[in-house]
């Protein structure tokens, strides 16, 4: 690409692309990814990020070959072996999931991340475990589509039986949370919510949530 606004043109691409992941706009956000791609094949991270949009899309082999291929490339390291975990986790793997999990418990630094690591591989250890993990996963996605759809009772009840399954379930804690926030305006019972899901992640955004909940929670004692 021998242009003079090569540079930029990447820069702005990548940042677009991070800044629509991160809205989980996953198709805009591959959209930016695939253009990077044509221009710089291997430039590093691309391929763990286009595993993490394929992955959003339920595109699993595809996210499979991009995450195994960073790993060949760049070697052992635990958001490495974590998000293949992950991967197996949600493509309903059981065996290869505890083997990527068991790889990345000893290079975890983060209280939260190892307490759903081990969380995680103890409910790989039997298929009966396991298959309760994954019906607190269908619960989730389910719930998700309600509050697409804004039927936010719906999606409610939904979350609160995925938590009910499997309190590891971070996501689903998360989503409670911002229901109480955004929805019933509930700022303790969100505050509560959020607490539960940073239990078991160390993921920014949910961190986050639970400082504005607190924030919006201090706002109300003082009134």
């Amino acid at each position: 690409m021998n242009n003079p606004f090569s540079p930029f043109l990447l820069r702005w691409w990548h940042r677009a692309a991070l800044n629509n992941l991160v809205a989980q706009r996953y198709a805009k956000a591959e959209e930016y990814f695939r253009k990077i791609q044509a221009v710089q094949p291997d430039r590093f991270g691309l391929g763990h990020n286009l595993a993490l949009v394929c992955l959003a899309q339920e595109r699993y082999e595809e996210a499979e070959k991009y995450f195994l291929g960073e790993l060949e490339r760049y070697g052992d390291t635990f958001i490495r072996f974590k998000s293949l975990g992950d991967l197996y986790y949600i493509w309903n793997r059981r065996g290869a999931c505890g083997e990527y999990y068991a790889k990345a418990l000893p290079l975890c630094e983060n209280e939260a991340d190892r307490r759903q690591i081990e969380h995680r591989i103890a409910q790989c250890g039997s298929g009966e475990s396991f298959a309760k993990a994954m019906g607190s996963y269908g619960l989730l996605k389910a719930g998700n589509r309600k509050m697409q759809e804004k039927d936010f009772d719906g999606a409610y009840g939904l979350l609160k039986e995925a938590v009910g399954m499997d309190p590891c379930n971070f996501q689903a804690w998360n989503n409670l949370g911002a229901l109480e926030m955004n929805i019933k305006k509930n700022a303790a019972e969100s505050v509560k919510y959020f607490e539960k899901a940073v239990r078991y992640t160390s993921l920014v955004g949910i961190q986050g949530n639970l400082k504005k909940a607190r924030d919006m929670l201090a706002k109300e004692s003082k009134k």
